[in-house]
């Protein structure tokens, strides 16, 4: 894998993942999923250039729904939102690269 040296600052806004919500009047939380081991290692390569943003694994949540996620929280990321979706009826919204 080739990452080229530079430094991205790009952090999702928080949006809750089940319900979308982005009201500045609430708590949000990041939950961190699992990750395989190619995903791992794209995670440290570009973590070794300087990399900062937000990685494909980690999900935010208002307090609301923190539960869904923090119960799923060593499942792999897409089998976590996978079965978010399946428990909420079709939530959480179907969100680009999820």
């Amino acid at each position: 894998m080739r990452i080229e040296a530079a430094t991205l600052a790009f952090m999702k806004p928080p949006l809750c993942l089940v319900c979308g919500s982005t009201d500045s009047a609430t708590q949000f939380t990041v939950v961190n999923f699992a990750v395989n081991d190619h995903e791992k290692a794209g995670l440290e390569a570009r973590r070794a250039v300087g990399w900062v943003g937000h990685p494909e694994n980690a999900y935010w949540f208002c307090a609301e729904h923190l539960h869904f996620g923090t119960e799923r929280q060593s499942m792999h990321w897409r089998d976590a939102v996978a079965e978010i979706r399946a428990v909420t009826d079709g939530h959480p919204r179907h969100l680009p690269g999820s």
